[in-house]
């Protein structure tokens, strides 16, 4: 999977859910990033990487082409910041409505 994520580096987001971001990480993409994983997994993430800026309580950390989301449900907060952040902010607030997402901008 690394080799594959290194052959694609030119995209213009790389992303990540819960536990992903440790593939990104291993696959050498994080070096000096903020990212946030799950609350359990984020003291790991920091020992694995002294370089990164692991953002715990954050649901969705946008750094460079990176963006990365905590848990698994997390990963709702990250698709609407991504519509947002592409097709703006009535295509955000109408999919947040749509799939019955109270609040896209939780914990940004």
């Amino acid at each position: 999977m690394g080799n594959w994520i290194k052959r694609h580096l030119n995209i213009e987001y790389i992303c990540s859910v819960c536990t992903g971001v440790f593939m990104l990480n291993e696959a050498g993409l994080l070096d000096g990033k903020r990212v946030t994983t799950h609350h359990l997994a984020a003291g790991m993430l920091q020992r694995s990487n002294a370089s990164l800026q692991v953002e715990s309580e954050s649901k969705v950390v946008h750094d460079g082409n990176i963006v990365s989301s905590g848990g698994v449900t997390s990963g709702i907060n990250m698709a609407l910041y991504l519509v947002r952040t592409i097709l703006g902010d009535k295509a955000a607030d109408r999919t947040a409505a749509y799939i019955e997402f109270a609040d896209p901008a939780a914990g940004l």
